[in-house]
Order: structure tokens, then sequence, then C-alpha cells
């Protein structure tokens, strides 16, 4: 599996199993981060929350969590903690990076979400989700967060259970100093990332209220905010620019570079904008969304 993820293009790879660290030769041009999937006692609603921890050298036999939560999985024995805190801190003493797994898949309420604020990271896109039942994208979970004042990075991931067919569908983009493990995962810790199943983000710069980006070909750009503060940039007709403006397309009309100009006196009665993320859509449907801005 792992070859096949790095003749995919794939730079970086965790193998995440449930509470079990895998340990493999790595492949060559492949780097590999150890990691794992690991379970919390349920916050809020009969679910343990499950997150990734990446870049962790073990996994604790007796973590906090209760007993009566732990059960035999595949592989493996599912143990918890007791608490996402409790977990974050285990991480944390590897130097690890950590992200809240599939919200939307697993309906986690609000509150759970909420609980897991001190992570790095949010899986915002999880393509097994997408697959088996449609509920992959956990963007309004992560919106609510960014309302409150969290600052969790997005994450897109495969969660490849079955290699001939889960490999190659999402994947998470790091801005990393070098292609190592103490680089990739302060990459991750610092939330130097983009999720995407398809586009690429190139650039984005951002001076006040104004964002400007450059991305693969797309049809589709928007700008979201807090509540229901946005803006678009299009290339259909059914949906024309609205407050963002195209700068740049390729030969066939697609957007490559745009930007979004929010005036001081919109939304008045929203000025206390927190923070601002981009969504780019190609012709395929595919997206990526950046961290925000």
């Amino acid at each position: 599996m792992a070859a096949r993820y790095r003749d995919l293009g794939f730079d970086v790879l965790t193998i995440s199993d449930h509470w079990t660290l895998t340990k493999i030769d790595a492949p060559d041009r492949l780097l590999l981060v150890p990691g794992a999937e690991l379970m919390v006692d349920p916050v809020a609603g009969p679910m343990c929350p499950e997150f990734l921890a990446i870049g962790i050298d073990d996994v604790p036999e007796n973590p906090s969590g209760d007993p009566a939560n732990w059960y035999p999985y595949e592989h493996s024995t599912i143990r918890t903690f007791a608490t996402f805190d409790d977990g974050i801190a285990f991480v944390e003493g590897f130097g690890g990076a950590t992200v809240l797994c599939h919200p939307a898949w697993s309906g986690l309420p609000e509150a759970t979400v909420a609980a897991a604020r001190g992570m790095h990271g949010i899986e915002l896109w999880n393509a097994s989700g997408h697959r088996e039942n449609d509920r992959a994208d956990s963007a309004y979970a992560w919106d609510r967060q960014l309302d409150e004042g969290a600052t969790l990075a997005p994450f897109a991931t495969d969660d490849a259970h079955y290699a001939a067919t889960d490999l190659g569908d999402a994947w998470t983009m790091v801005h990393a100093a070098e292609r190592s493990r103490e680089a990739v995962v302060a990459a991750l810790r610092a939330g130097q990332v983009y999720a995407s199943n398809g586009p690429s983000i190139l650039d984005v710069e951002r001076d006040g209220d104004v964002v400007e980006m450059r991305c693969s070909p797309a049809r589709h750009v928007w700008l979201h905010g807090s509540w229901e503060t946005g803006l678009g940039a299009s290339t259909t007709e059914r949906a024309p620019s609205d407050g963002g403006e195209i700068l740049e397309r390729d030969d066939a009309g697609a957007i490559t570079r745009a930007r979004f100009s929010p005036g001081q006196d919109e939304w008045p009665a929203k000025r206390d904008r927190r923070w601002w993320r981009l969504v780019v859509e190609d012709a395929a449907g595919k997206r990526a969304w950046s961290a925000a801005l």
C-alpha cells in the first residue's frame, strides 16, 4: 500500500491503524511518519470520538479512559482516553500533531467537536465517508468552531481500509521546510496545510480583508467568512462572479487567479469577521479547502 501511494505521487504517508503503531520499511522516495487512530470516552451522545495522532512512537496500553468502552477491533484492541485533553497531552509528549476524525461521518454533537478544540486540525473531508454514505464533508462543524475562535486546520484523508479501492482520493498538502518527519510534523502543528480531493491552491495572500489567490484551473472559487459573510467568483453563466474578481484564466477560461475585496461597510451587523477561508472547485466538482486566513 505504501508503494502504491509513492507511485501516485505522494511524498509522505502516515499509516494510522486503530490503536496500533504500524511499522514498516519505507519504500524509496516516500517518507513514513508514524501514527495511529486513537479514541476518547464519549463527550456527548453515544459515540467514542476518534482522533489521529501523527508523529508518535508508541500507543499506551493502559490509557485513562473507561475500560467499559474498550473492545477488540480488526487486529487491535480499541482503548480510550478519558478526555481529549488527556489524548492531546499524550501526543504532545512526542511533539506530535492531533486531528479530530470525521465529525460529520460520526455524527458528532457540537459539544464533542468543541471539546476537541485544543487539537491542531479537523478532518474536513474523509473519502471513506464519501464512498460509504456521502457524509465526507465536515465543513459546517469546522466553521462553527472557527466562529467560536478555534484555530483548527483542515485535513483531508483517504481513511483507507481496502488497499484495492481506497487510495488517492483525498490528501493534505503540507508546506514543510524539508521532507523530514520533524519538518512535516512541525508544519502540521502550525496549520501550514490545505485539504484537497483534487484541486491545488498554489498561493494565498491576505492584506486586511483583501485576499488574493492562485490555484489550478477552477470553475468556482469562494471566500467563506463568519456567519453569512463571503464572496464568490465563477465561470458559469448561472453563477456570475459575486464580489470576487477573476484576475487570470487559462486557455479554456477556467479561473487560475482571483481577488476578493469585501468592503468595510458590507454586512454591517457582522463586522466582527474573525476569519476567512478559501474553497476551490474544479470542473469535475472536486474541491480544495484552505486553512483559515
